[in-house]
């Protein structure tokens, strides 16, 4: 059997928008594993990041973007809790 390359997460993100609404969204997703040597920050922000956003309809306004990992197998216990957060 080949080696897993991918974790399986729960993630909630958070979409706050300036002069809007606030979106919540729990979202299962499946990212490659952080190597050990990895900047856990840097590893959110590429692949857990994208996940953030409403759509093209929201594209021009500003917002905060947060996505905190809730959920992680037991041999990521790790990830439980990290958080990264963006104006943009």
């Amino acid at each position: 059997m080949l080696p897993t390359t991918t974790v399986a997460l729960t993630i909630r993100v958070d979409n706050d928008y300036a002069h809007g609404p606030t979106y919540t969204h729990l979202l299962n997703v499946d990212v490659p594993i952080p190597g050990d040597d990895i900047n856990l920050t840097e590893w959110m922000l590429d692949h857990l990041f994208p996940y953030t956003g409403e759509g093209p309809e929201y594209a021009d306004s500003l917002a905060i973007y947060s996505v905190q990992i809730i959920s992680a197998p037991n041999d990521f216990d790790v990830l439980l809790g990290l958080a990264v957060s963006a104006m943009g």
